[in-house]
């Protein structure tokens, strides 16, 4: 899917990452759509951010992080806000966390590592 408008000013994501090897790969990613990114380093973090901004139109959602994984920040987000896209990225889709994430309430599951098409096709199908 190649989008001829990548420009998505006005949206805001929130990347929910503890990697900084993947932070700099989304920060160099989202560069390319113009979004406002917001960053947490846990899923208690990630609640924190969601709860004191006024609009999140996406999140980039790790699996396996400290204090608060990916599943239970899922989960708790989704009872504060059911529409909100949630695309879920981990690099273990051998232990059964594709499906773990869709019964938590992801929108779409990305496996890591993650080619940047893939990233930014996901990004633009639901922001679009």
């Amino acid at each position: 899917m190649s989008v001829p408008n990548n420009d998505l000013s006005g949206k805001t994501v929130l990347v929910v990452e503890d990697n900084e090897t993947s932070r700099i790969y989304f920060e160099a990613a989202l560069k390319k759509t113009h979004v406002k990114a917001l960053w947490a380093k846990n899923g208690r973090e990630a609640i924190d951010v969601f709860q004191k901004e006024d609009k999140i139109d996406l999140i980039l959602m790790d699996l396996n992080m400290p204090e608060m994984d990916g599943f239970e920040a899922t989960r708790r987000i989704r009872k504060l806000d059911s529409d909100v896209p949630i695309i879920v990225q981990s690099a273990y889709i051998l232990s059964g966390e594709e499906q773990k994430s869709y019964e938590a309430g992801c929108d779409e599951f990305l496996s890591k590592p993650i080619r940047l098409n893939n990233l930014l096709d996901a990004i633009y199908r639901h922001l679009k």
